[in-house]
């Protein structure tokens, strides 16, 4: 996928320059409104990331935007999100990025092409080395949800555990990006589910990418493990639970399964419940069956379906908690950071945030959703430690950067503070 530096990024927005004294925007002229627009039009044309942070930079020279240019020009920024290849008006196409061109069957909603955002549901299929398709998980899960745009893709390699490598989870997230620039999406109602290997799928998928989706249902599915602690209990592999804080996710094994064993789920069901104690609410629903072997609930998936599409994801959530695992994956709801490894807790309220724990290499966006630009911005640490209190400035910069790399209208940011 195509990511902007994230080094060259922070060092665009050094803290010290929104510590000073809020003034009153001046309006761009003419001659820097236009640009501003050409700046985001080299952007979205650029092939490499060296053009895409050449063209933020051309943003920094004229960054003093008044509310009016900060709206327009996210506008044109938006409308420059649906430039690009787009995917043929056919069942079965081809995802249009050529480092992951595999094959999806698709059933669109009729909405979203007309420009009505509709939700999307992916569901993975099982398999192992030279099985599984498109065509399996649809015969057996079908199309869920009326009036949702439903993806089935095929693995690009039929290997064993496909799903959890990261060619086929960076295939999943082409595929979103197709879909934004195709038709009509609801980025707050974006589903992940999957049954046998594609369970395993949406478990590595999912939790790694809970920013981006409103809720998973992994079925007969499980988690990998790094052996177990010194109670003889499994060791969950890091980068999936706790990312799980702001993401509903429904999950279910059966002890007679021969293929699957429970005993991941059954772990992860524990340390769930433990991380609620420590955290707050975690939302998901574990079912443990006896007698539906490696398949489908005796009683349909009617329940799961249910509570799955009743959710719509929070963009902004009051707190976010964070256990990165891959370098690729650089932000996550309102924070990003380069470090990798370990875990982010960071907490807002109003215009305070809270970082508990680790807060190097981290950066905090915002928006006026969020803070009231007009008045400081306060971050201290678990122990009340202020790390920073100043004022932070609307940047245009900052909006190119965050509409780029997410292209989602419910997810973008116009200010920032580094906490490096």
């Amino acid at each position: 996928m195509r990511r902007l530096s994230l080094a060259l990024a922070i060092l665009f927005f050094p803290a010290l320059a929104f510590a000073q004294a809020a003034k009153p925007a001046e309006a761009l002229t003419a001659a820097e409104s236009k640009e501003a627009e050409a700046a985001i039009k080299a952007y979205f044309e650029g092939k490499t990331d060296a053009d895409r942070e050449t063209a933020v930079e051309r943003m920094r020279a004229i960054d003093h935007p008044s509310k009016t240019d900060m709206g327009k020009l996210a506008s044109k920024a938006f409308q420059w999100t649906k430039a690009g290849p787009r995917l043929a008006e056919k069942p079965k196409v081809t995802c249009t990025d050529p480092d992951h061109a595999g094959e999806f069957e698709i059933q669109v909603a009729s909405g979203a092409k007309k420009g009505q955002p509709a939700g999307v549901c992916i569901i993975l299929h099982g398999g192992g080395a030279g099985v599984g398709d498109s065509g399996q998980i649809r015969s057996l899960l079908g199309a869920p949800a009326p009036g949702m745009t439903h993806v089935w893709p095929t693995v690009i390699e039929k290997t064993d555990s496909a799903w959890n490598t990261e060619r086929e989870e960076q295939y999943v997230l082409a595929i979103l990006d197709d879909l934004k620039r195709t038709y009509a999406v609801d980025t707050n109602r974006v589903y992940i589910a999957g049954h046998s290997m594609g369970g395993y799928g949406t478990w590595s998928i999912g939790p790694r990418h809970a920013d981006l989706f409103a809720a998973g249902a992994a079925m007969a599915g499980g988690i990998f493990v790094g052996g177990k602690d010194g109670d003889g209990k499994l060791i969950i592999a890091s980068g999936i639970l706790p990312n799980l804080k702001n993401m509903p996710f429904w999950f279910f094994n059966s002890t007679d399964d021969k293929q699957v064993r429970p005993d991941s789920s059954i772990r992860a069901a524990e340390v769930l419940e433990g991380l609620k104690k420590d955290y707050g609410a975690f939302d998901f629903v574990f079912k443990k069956y006896t007698d539906i072997g490696h398949g489908l609930p005796k009683e349909g998936c009617q329940e799961i379906w249910k509570y799955v599409f009743a959710k719509k994801r929070d963009p902004l959530p009051k707190r976010v908690l964070w256990e990165p695992s891959r370098s690729y994956k650089t932000d996550f709801y309102w924070i990003r950071s380069s470090a990798g490894g370990g875990k982010f807790d960071v907490e807002r309220e109003g215009n305070k945030f809270t970082v508990r724990g680790n807060a190097a290499n981290l950066s905090i966006f915002v928006n006026d959703k969020m803070v009231k630009f007009d008045q400081p911005v306060v971050v201290v640490d678990g122990e009340g430690k202020e790390l920073f209190n100043g004022t932070v400035k609307p940047s245009l910069a900052v909006m190119l950067d965050t509409i780029g790399r997410r292209k989602d209208p419910e997810m973008w940011f116009t200010g920032v503070v580094d906490l490096r």
